[in-house]
């Protein structure tokens, strides 16, 4: 693993890809969409099971070392939604703003103009499709939902969601502090812990 620099990141959303670069420097890091793989449908029934197909499929067709990402936004006072269909909340396509103006209104349903909620993000690193032991690592970040946005930073639901203890949202944040403390950056952190140690066996 330690000679396979470059790393197929099993994703099309450049805010995720931006990420991945600025929390994974010793990597070159590319998205699959550059080698031409297209995404197979999410069939999995947990951020687990679509991580580690995203890495599979992406090892599969590039037979390189492959980033499987699989993550979410969970509001218990909603079922748990958006959960597995954050990126698809609103509807199949939607954009981002879709999907934080279809999010406000579910909130404001329930006469909520904040909700207490988790952005998951789950990790599967593959070394090859049949990697008997892929690397995978979870991160989780505690906070609110609220309907009122703010900031023009991230992506997603950013503008809306304010980690717990914080009175600005992760819409406000540059991206360097955000890496530090965002779920993604914290899956980031173990999983490079994981690597260390699987190279250094």
């Amino acid at each position: 693993m330690a000679d396979q620099t470059t790393i197929v990141v099993a994703t099309n959303n450049q805010g995720k890809l931006k990420e991945f670069a600025l929390l994974l420097p010793s990597f070159h890091i590319i998205s699959q969409s550059s080698l031409g793989i297209i995404p197979e449908e999410e069939l999995g029934e947990t951020f687990f099971e679509n991580s580690l197909q995203k890495a599979r499929v992406a090892s599969t067709a590039s037979g390189m070392l492959s980033l499987g990402d699989d993550s979410g936004l969970i509001v218990p006072a909603l079922n748990n939604l958006p959960g597995l269909r954050s990126a698809r909340y609103a509807h199949e396509n939607a954009t981002d703003e879709e999907n934080r103006q279809h999010l406000k209104k579910e909130l404001e349903k329930l006469e909520l103009n904040q909700a207490k909620a988790y952005f998951v993000s789950v990790l599967v690193l593959m070394q090859a499709p049949a990697d008997p032991f892929p690397l995978f690592a979870t991160g989780l970040l505690e906070g609110f939902v609220k309907t009122t946005m703010q900031g023009d930073n991230g992506f997603g639901y950013d503008p809306m969601f304010y980690p717990k203890d914080s009175n600005v949202s992760l819409g406000e944040i540059g991206p360097d502090e955000k890496a530090l403390l965002s779920h993604r950056g914290k899956a980031i952190q173990i999983l490079t812990r994981k690597i260390e140690s699987f190279t250094s066996e």
